[in-house]
């Protein structure tokens, strides 16, 4: 195994800085330097969708979050990390990911974690026997995600169902479809928390019927004091990262559904994330049996 990695809280939210820039530049053109200026989202299908102010959801330009290239000679474990997320090579065309060598050692503390939070969403009614991933940032080792593999029953995790990589990068050919969803999300969430990211996507039944209706773009659950809950149409990766990091910005809340597929809670550790969505698919099914 490989030793872990030792960078301070502010030298890894640095790197996230770098690694949410670059995603960016990958979103806006794959062959543009420096990219031009990014246009108004233009949601899907065409429709407007509403904000807390009534001009669209999704409507304020983004803001490029590219930083200005360092003059000085940076760290090298930060420089390192920034190569490999820009050198990165596309998955293979037959859907298999590059595997990769052991990341890192798990400590038992991270299987009892996924344990307990897998056993408990299981119980809960979020997911269903193996559907269901689990994921959260190494606390000791910056850039680096302990996942569940595919398939991994939930509530009966094993240290092989677990795998790790570096954040922004291709994991193993037995990492879980929509892996890169979450990687942006913990990304995103661990600028403002360095070291601590946590993202569960789960098949809440409730939450997802609430979602179904086509011109809805929200889910209210200020009542219980989540906020409002974004929803955003099934496409491409592309698409879909570009608007997880609008709702993200623009919405907040703790979770973001991807309507009739799946829900990607995430927060600053397991418990909490876990925690949210169960009292949001509680209410998702008060209001649906109300309505």
């Amino acid at each position: 195994m490989i030793g872990h990695y030792t960078i301070g809280a502010g030298t890894f939210a640095k790197a996230n800085l770098y690694i949410i820039g670059l995603l960016n530049r990958k979103i806006m053109s794959e062959d543009s330097d420096p990219p031009p200026p990014t246009p108004s989202h233009i949601p899907s299908r065409g429709r407007a969708r509403p904000s807390m102010g009534g001009s669209g959801l999704f409507s304020t330009p983004q803001t490029s979050q590219i930083p200005v290239s360092p003059t000085t000679e940076e760290e090298p474990e930060i420089s390192e990390m920034i190569q490999q997320v820009t050198t990165q090579i596309p998955p293979p065309s037959n859907n298999q990911i590059t595997p990769t060598a052991p990341i890192t050692e798990i400590h038992p503390t991270i299987l009892n974690s996924f344990l307990q939070i897998g056993t408990r969403i299981h119980m809960d009614s979020l997911i269903r026997s193996h559907g269901g991933i689990l994921a959260q940032l190494d606390p000791e080792s910056p850039g680096i995600v302990h996942m569940t593999k595919r398939n991994t029953i939930l509530s009966n995790i094993v240290l092989d169902d677990i795998i790790s990589s570096h954040i922004g990068m291709n994991s193993s050919s037995d990492a879980p479809e929509n892996h890169s969803l979450i990687f942006v999300l913990l990304a995103q969430h661990s600028l403002n928390n360095p070291g601590k990211a946590a993202a569960i996507l789960a098949h809440c039944p409730w939450t997802l019927a609430s979602s179904s209706h086509e011109d809805s773009f929200v889910l209210d659950a200020n009542n219980i004091g989540l906020g409002r809950i974004a929803i955003i149409d099934d496409g491409t990766q592309d698409s879909m990262i570009s608007e997880i990091k609008e709702a993200v910005t623009q919405i907040g809340g703790p979770a973001i559904i991807i309507r009739n597929k799946f829900i990607l809670g995430f927060g600053s550790n397991l418990e909490t994330v876990s925690s949210n969505l169960t009292r949001l698919e509680h209410e998702m099914q008060r209001q649906y049996l109300n309505s």
